[in-house]
């Protein structure tokens, strides 16, 4: 923990102690700063909490359980993220990488008020002051804040068990898209349910990269112990180089969701999820573009989400006045499945037998109810998404 009688800056620390990039160092880059939120007992495998991380990309608040507001944690107290300034007396934990020393040294101390950027874990005695006497308090205005204008991405996971983490993913140019040691941070504690970024098969709470753009794609990890509804959710986009949404590409279902307007709220059976979900990027459309694509929901009804070439020789649509699934194969190509699913990942029907040797076939699925759907088609030609509204 901090020794002194003022605060640390951290980002010093680190650069004092990291393995950055491709350097030699003592610890991984990242610090991890234990927040207890349940359970009475002295047995360590018996404690409720989690670690908060920081590094040079940036902080993140612990897991917390029973809330899904990034800004309130377990008990509806407020969440703890670190910032750069770590308070006198603040515990922390580093990973170390290689033999050496930690080092604590002057030029890492910084004679500051408390702020926003200093973040006590563990709340002191009101009686106790954070940073000593008066005499260790430099003169306002000599260490100014800096204002990070780098662009950040907060994506939160709530569960289906009330778990709810936080990930940040930071743009800075002395990070890649590889695994840089203190820029990103690993997971280090397992939750019952969890999300975590998964960069060269690593577990990751922080991510940080050098590049944005629509070509890039934020792999997600997650697990839960229980089979039931959870949701991905957009907690924050900060000094993005251009105006952008944040896209959910559910692969399992080739559904690209705009988490810029809503969360993606899913149905997901037990288990490890690895290769099911990532986080992709889309420049926002002008009004000139939205007019040559004419109307969002004629497109998300009629616009075939998977190969085109597929779509324009077999096409499928729902009839809301024989409410059947309708697939229109002209050539006769080999249709291998229709299943139809809910928004929140539920199948709801799978054709039990396909005719694929007439151009035209109704499938019927009744007593539905009103709302949107998701059509997915396997043919030998490939994959059709569609979503379409019933009424």
């Amino acid at each position: 923990g901090n020794p002194y009688a003022s605060a640390i800056d951290a980002n010093q620390f680190i650069l004092d102690n990291g393995s950055i990039i491709a350097g030699a160092g003592a610890t991984t880059g990242t610090l991890y700063f234990w927040e207890h939120w349940g359970g009475g007992s002295h047995n360590l495998s018996e404690y409720q909490g989690g670690y908060a991380t920081y590094n040079l990309s940036g902080g993140t608040p612990s897991a917390a359980q029973g809330t899904n507001d990034p800004d309130v944690g377990t008990g509806g107290t407020p969440t703890k993220t670190p910032g750069r300034y770590i308070p006198v007396g603040q515990g922390f934990f580093v990973v170390a990488e290689s033999g050496g020393t930690i080092n604590f040294n002057n030029g890492q101390r910084i004679f500051r008020k408390e702020a926003a950027n200093s973040v006590f874990m563990e709340a002191p005695p009101s009686d106790q002051p954070i940073f000593g006497a008066d005499t260790n308090v430099a003169p306002e205005g000599q260490f100014g804040e800096i204002e990070d204008l780098r662009t950040k991405l907060r994506i939160g996971f709530n569960s289906v068990n009330t778990m709810r983490r936080q990930l940040l993913f930071t743009i800075d140019e002395n990070a890649t898209e590889g695994i840089d040691l203190g820029y990103d941070g690993k997971l280090y504690e397992d939750q019952v349910d969890d999300i975590f970024w998964l960069v060269d098969d690593q577990e990751l709470v922080i991510q940080g990269s050098n590049v944005l753009s629509d070509e890039t794609k934020l792999p997600l990890g997650l697990y839960t112990a229980t089979d039931g509804f959870n949701s991905i959710v957009l907690d924050g986009l900060f000094n993005e180089p251009y105006e952008i949404e944040v896209l959910l590409h559910d692969k399992e279902l080739n559904l690209f969701h705009n988490l810029s307007n809503a969360p993606y709220e899913f149905y997901m059976l037990s288990g490890e999820y690895l290769e099911r979900f990532e986080i992709v990027f889309k420049a926002v459309q002008t009004d000139e573009d939205e007019e040559a694509v004419g109307d969002e929901e004629d497109i998300i009804e009629e616009e075939a989400i998977g190969d085109d070439e597929v779509s324009d020789t077999i096409n499928v649509y729902f009839s809301n006045d024989s409410e059947s699934i309708v697939v229109v194969n002209p050539s006769n190509f080999k249709i291998e499945s229709i299943v139809m699913f809910n928004v929140i990942g539920q199948k709801i029907y799978s054709a039990t037998t396909i005719n694929s040797d007439t151009s035209y076939a109704e499938y019927k699925v009744s007593n539905l109810s009103t709302g949107t759907y998701i059509l997915k088609i396997e043919s030998e030609l490939g994959n059709i998404t569609k979503k379409v509204l019933i009424e």
